[in-house]
C-alpha cells in the first residue's frame, strides 16, 4: 500500500469517529435514560415525549448527515456543458462576466483544472477539484461544503446542536440519580461519559452553528470571511448581499416551509451571482464595489450629510429632492427639477 492510499484511508477516520459518537450517545441515552422512564408509570408520559422528540431530531440529523456527505458540492461545468469556462483562449467563445479578478485585473483561473473560476469558486486540494461557492472542506463529512450541499451542512449543525443540548439537559436527573444511588461503576461511567460528551459537543457545535447563521445573514462563506480577516476589511458588506430574506433563501432554498428539511436546495447554477436568470435571489441592482445597491436617499439628498450645513443654511428651491452633493470643485447644489449640479456659494465647511 503506497502513501497516497494510506492518506486516503486516513481521511475516512473523522467520519468513523462521528458515526461512533452518534451510535454511542444514542445507545447510552436510550438504555440508561429513555427505557427507565418508559418502565416507570410515574414518568411514562414524560418518557414518551422525550423519546419522540429525541428520535425525531436524531432522524433529521442522520438524513442531513447522509445528504451532506453524499451530495456533490458543485463543480465548474465541463467543456460539453459550457465551453466558455475552459481555460483556452478562444475568441469565438464569449466568456462569462465575473466580479472577482486577480490583482492584475485578469480573470481567475485554476491551473490544476484548466478552467476559469466563477465567482466564489475555489480549488480544493483534498477533493482535487474546483468547488462552486466553496465554504470550506469539512473532514467530518469527508466532503467540501459548497453550493449544492451547503443547506444540508447548515441543517446538520442545527440538528446536531439540538440533539446534544437535548441529551445534556434532559439527562441531568439520570446523572444525579446514578451518583446519589451509588450505581454500578459501568452505569455511572457511561452516564457521566454521555453527559460530558454531549455537553462538550453541544457547546462547540452551537457556537459553530451561530457563526454560520451570521455568515448566512452577511452573505459570506467561511473562505470569504477569512479573506476579509486577512485583508482587514469590514465584515458588514458583501458584493453578494441580497438582504436578509434573499441571503437566507440563497442557503435554505425558495420555500420557507421546507427550510428546515433536507430537501429543496437553493435554485441557480452556482456559477453566476449577477445574472437574474442564473441567480433568482437578485432583486436589486448590484454595484461592483459595494454589493447590492441599498437605499441611499439620506446619503444622496440629506442636508448636512457631511456635518457642514445647518438647518438655517439649507438651499431653498422648489425641487422635491433638492440637496447637496460633492462635486469636483467642492460641494455642488443639486436641483432635482433641472437634474444637474450647479456651483453653490455660501458658508460650507469643506
Amino acid at each position: 500500500m503506497d502513501q497516497r492510499s494510506i492518506m486516503d484511508a486516513a481521511r475516512v477516520l473523522p467520519v468513523v469517529f462521528v458515526v461512533v459518537n452518534m451510535v454511542s450517545l444514542y445507545l447510552i441515552y436510550s438504555y440508561y435514560h429513555l427505557i427507565p422512564l418508559l418502565q416507570d408509570s410515574k414518568s411514562y408520559h414524560s418518557g414518551v415525549i422525550q423519546t419522540a422528540v429525541f428520535n425525531g431530531i436524531t432522524v433529521m440529523m442522520l438524513l442531513c448527515y447522509v445528504r451532506a456527505v453524499a451530495t456533490n458540492p458543485g463543480n465548474i461545468p465541463s467543456k460539453e456543458e459550457d465551453a466558455s469556462w475552459e481555460y483556452v483562449p478562444d475568441q469565438a467563445v464569449q466568456q462569462p462576466q465575473t466580479k472577482e479578478t486577480k490583482r492584475t485585473g485578469e480573470r481567475r483561473h485554476c491551473k490544476w483544472c484548466a478552467k476559469y473560476k466563477p465567482d466564489r469558486c475555489h480549488h480544493c486540494r483534498v477533493c482535487k477539484t474546483c468547488i462552486l461557492k466553496m465554504d470550506h472542506h469539512c473532514p467530518w463529512i469527508y466532503n467540501c461544503v459548497g453550493f449544492r450541499n451547503h443547506k444540508y451542512f447548515f441543517l446538520l449543525l442545527l440538528y446536531s446542536a439540538a440533539a446534544c443540548n437535548f441529551i445534556t439537559i434532559s439527562m441531568i436527573p439520570t446523572v444525579e440519580s446514578a451518583v446519589q444511588q451509588n450505581s454500578a461503576f459501568a452505569q455511572m461511567f457511561l452516564v457521566l461519559f454521555a453527559e460530558t460528551l454531549s455537553a462538550f459537543l453541544g457547546i462547540l457545535i452551537t457556537f459553530f452553528f451561530l457563526f454560520h447563521i451570521w455568515l448566512m445573514l452577511q452573505a459570506m462563506t467561511t473562505i470569504e470571511f477569512c479573506e476579509k480577516n486577512t485583508k482587514q476589511q469590514s465584515y458588514g458588506s458583501s458584493v453578494h448581499d441580497r438582504g436578509i430574506n434573499g441571503n437566507i433563501r440563497a442557503v435554505l432554498g425558495d420555500w420557507i416551509l421546507l427550510w428546515l428539511l433536507p430537501v429543496s436546495p437553493p435554485t441557480g447554477n452556482g456559477t453566476n451571482f449577477s445574472d437574474p436568470e442564473a441567480d433568482p435571489f437578485i432583486t436589486r441592482p448590484i454595484e461592483g464595489d459595494r454589493g447590492p445597491r441599498k437605499s441611499r436617499a439620506k446619503a444622496d439628498y440629506a442636508y448636512g450629510a457631511y456635518g457642514a450645513v445647518s438647518n438655517s443654511k439649507r438651499p431653498k428651491s422648489g425641487g422635491k429632492h433638492d440637496g447637496l452633493r460633492a462635486g469636483k470643485d467642492g460641494y455642488m447644489y443639486f436641483d432635482a427639477q433641472a437634474k444637474d449640479l450647479k456651483p453653490r456659494s455660501g458658508s460650507l465647511c469643506v
